[in-house]
């Protein structure tokens, strides 16, 4: 996968979690202000509000159902005199961003944000991988200093030919041993003796990638 995608896989992911994040924070905010707005109602229709007091503000609390609300709603009296509009009350939820973060649903915006880690962390580590897997210049190895069983000469110019000099476990197999439905032992004693001879004579080492893997490291450019 080119890093160019893969890097717009997790804008996505993070974006998407940021957007579910603020829709269930404006989802909850638009929640507690109709539970405002429901017990201002049922205050006006209990008390006079045109004497708005400590017993008024009890009862508008009273009706508040969101207990998140309890301590932060709060009532003001709006008017504008110059349009000869009459003085009217408005119910306010009086919640900050934090206490509206708090009371808001955001299993969507935390599942986002989880997949978005775990896919950054997926291609970094892909990255890295295949930067080891590169290499500027061919490398040749001279096989003539070492000598090689018929067996350990294939698996020698299998690792020559493949990209990076790796090969999976499987492809291996497959190659030197292709009617032994599992040889992955018999591959584990090639690998083990002929490891001594490539650090002996050619400089060389090969290397396990997570179990399933085998791959041809040089010490220098050329040996």
């Amino acid at each position: 996968m080119k890093p160019q995608v893969a890097f717009l896989v997790f804008f996505i992911l993070l974006s998407s979690s940021v957007l579910a994040g603020i829709d269930s924070m404006l989802r909850a905010g638009q929640q507690a202000q109709l539970n405002v707005d429901r017990a201002l109602t049922l205050t006006l229709a209990q008390c006079d509000m045109d004497h708005v007091g400590t017993d008024t503000i009890q009862v508008y609390r009273s009706h508040i159902t969101m207990n998140e609300l309890r301590d932060t709603a709060y009532l003001s009296i709006v008017s504008d005199q110059d349009n000869g509009e009459q003085a009217r009350v408005v119910a306010h939820t009086g919640l900050t961003i934090d206490r509206l973060w708090g009371i808001s649903d955001q299993r969507a915006s935390g599942v986002l944000a989880a997949l978005s880690a775990l896919w950054l962390l997926f291609t970094l580590g892909t990255l890295q991988d295949k930067q080891v897997e590169q290499v500027t210049e061919p490398v040749v190895v001279e096989t003539s200093v070492a000598h090689f069983t018929p067996m350990q000469q294939q698996l020698m110019d299998m690792f020559m030919e493949a990209p990076g000099h790796r090969l999976s476990q499987r492809d291996i197999c497959d190659r030197l041993w292709p009617k032994k439905p599992d040889a992955s032992a018999t591959l584990y004693t090639l690998i083990r003796r002929i490891k001594p001879i490539l650090e002996e004579k050619c400089g060389a080492s090969i290397k396990c990638h997570r179990g399933d893997a085998y791959q041809l490291v040089f010490n220098h450019e050329t040996i």
